[in-house]
């Protein structure tokens, strides 16, 4: 599991804080599509991730999941077709 590989990291906020930017950039870099929609989602998952990667970082992380590191996708939403 993707948890199991931030265990005992020590991760700070600003860690997490720089590593969203850099992939934000990124992002534009790689000219990912700049829709609002398609960057909610991708900032949504880029938030959740970093977050629970610091969690798990920390001094108490709670036991790992058994389930499988759930996968990106369009949810609801589809892609912008504009």
């Amino acid at each position: 599991h993707m948890a199991s590989r931030h265990l005992g990291r020590g991760l700070t906020e600003e860690q997490r804080r720089r590593w969203v930017a850099l992939l934000t950039d990124t992002a534009d870099e790689v000219r990912l599509p700049d829709d609002p929609e398609f960057r909610a989602v991708l900032a949504y998952y880029l938030e959740w991730g970093t977050r629970m990667a610091l969690l798990y970082a920390g001094p108490n992380p709670p036991p790992l999941p058994e389930s499988p590191m759930p996968r990106w996708d369009w949810g609801v939403t589809p892609p912008y077709r504009g």
